[in-house]
């Protein structure tokens, strides 16, 4: 069963000083079903790679995207409206649009398993929803 990304994970992948960098590294590398990166999170991604790490780091996340290393999923249309019911169901996490996207990315392509450094957020939906955080 593949594995849906989110911003923070792919970041400490390549932060080598980040304190997640380790286990993102062997989680990235290792995994062998497939590494979802659904597209809300590549600007976020880029985003914080040229901020904190410059160019050269957000240059090689393109080409991990280039190269299909990343399978990129959009979020479908009718994922909206879940996007949005998430943010209400759980308004007291202040999710935003990134993180509930990825939840409602997972329900939408059947995944459970979700690679974050992210736990304020994504434990409750985890124990709400059924979901299996990584690593």
């Amino acid at each position: 069963m593949s594995v849906l990304l989110d911003t923070g994970i792919v970041y400490a992948y390549y932060d080598r000083s980040d304190a997640w960098h380790a286990r993102a590294r062997a989680l990235i590398q290792g995994e062998q079903r497939g590494l979802i990166l659904p597209a809300p999170v590549v600007p976020e991604v880029d985003h914080l790679l040229r901020r904190r790490l410059g160019a050269k780091s957000h240059l090689t996340f393109y080409a991990g995207v280039v190269e299909g290393y990343y399978l990129i999923a959009d979020l479908p249309k009718g994922a909206y409206a879940r996007v949005a019911d998430l943010n209400r169901r759980f308004e007291d996490l202040d999710l935003g649009f990134v993180d509930a996207a990825i939840v409602a990315l997972a329900e939408t392509l059947g995944l459970s398993r979700i690679a974050t450094t992210d736990r304020r957020h994504f434990s409750p939906l985890a124990a709400a929803l059924s979901l299996q955080l990584l690593p």
